[in-house]
């Protein structure tokens, strides 16, 4: 069978950390940081600058093959017109049938989900009623293409599949119900509308299918600012097409202190050569001749 060559080189430098390594240093910060009664924006920043922890990645049900489109996990996305509480987290995704906006909404951990009486909280139910508005806002067309627009989404993802929502809502502890039966079978029926999922903050873990995925925010027209860059992110031609629309990547990288400054360098230098590469015409990855640099 002829066989194309590579197009490109690759290269070994100083290495990314292993991401099993981030996991067990992650794991110990995001457990202390819930524990400590932390207000919603430390949340949001741990969240930001460790994106393998937000759930909605992949699509609902069982986890495609596809990972999320762009490569990002996007923070606090603006939805045109809208003018009630904005996402926290918006992940874009895709399987054969369908693309996937999932919308994340997380609250203070410390909030409770029922009062004494049992019943939800007022504070549940404010946030349970922002996801029926996301809901809302997307069953508009026009906001739909608003999203297509500004978030870069191509005619080869929407042409050919159906559009849908996955609504997340991270909210109470697990210790809240796990000694009350009766209170657990009823938070199974706190969230029932269709994709709809209800995660307590002590089921979130990092995912290692996550660990090139950076954080941005939209900047619109299909662009994004990049605000954090993991320490587990690493270049390869995978990921070339998806750095021509991520503006501020080599500042990203100076922010994090466990991203050495050699590593810093090396990745700087290789983002510059993938984006070159992905200019040039017939540039495509050849089966087995790729990897992780």
């Amino acid at each position: 069978m002829f066989q194309l060559d590579p197009t490109y080189i690759q290269q070994s430098g100083s290495p990314a950390v292993k991401f099993a390594e981030y996991a067990r240093y992650a794991q110990k910060e995001y457990h202390e940081l819930i524990d400590s009664d932390p207000i919603e924006h430390d949340v949001q920043v741990f969240l930001e600058h460790n994106p393998s922890y937000v759930p909605g990645a992949w699509t609902p049900g069982a986890k495609s093959g596809h990972s999320p489109i762009h490569g990002v996990l996007i923070s606090q996305p603006k939805l045109q017109g809208f003018n009630a509480r904005i996402p926290d987290f918006m992940w874009l995704s895709t399987h054969s049938g369908s693309w996937y906006a999932a919308m994340v909404e997380i609250e203070q951990p410390s909030k409770r989900l029922f009062t004494q009486a049992g019943n939800p909280t007022a504070n549940f139910t404010q946030a349970r009623n922002q996801l029926a508005q996301w809901r809302v806002w997307f069953d508009n067309p026009v906001n739909v293409q608003s999203v297509i627009q500004d978030y870069g989404i191509s005619s080869s993802v929407f042409d050919r599949r159906m559009r849908d929502l996955h609504l997340i809502l991270v909210y109470g502890r697990r210790q809240e119900v796990q000694s009350t039966p009766r209170l657990s079978k009823q938070r199974g029926a706190l969230l029932t509308g269709r994709n709809e999922e209800l995660i307590s903050f002590d089921r979130l873990q990092p995912d290692p299918d996550l660990e090139d995925v950076v954080t941005v925010t939209a900047k619109g027209d299909g662009r994004f600012d990049v605000k954090w860059i993991p320490e587990t992110f690493s270049t390869s031609p995978w990921i070339a097409e998806e750095l021509l629309s991520l503006d501020g990547m080599e500042d990203a990288i100076l922010k994090n202190h466990r991203i050495t400054p050699e590593r810093a360098g090396f990745l700087k230098s290789r983002l510059n050569y993938w984006r070159k590469w992905a200019q040039e015409d017939g540039h495509s990855v050849v089966e087995g001749s790729a990897f992780r640099e």
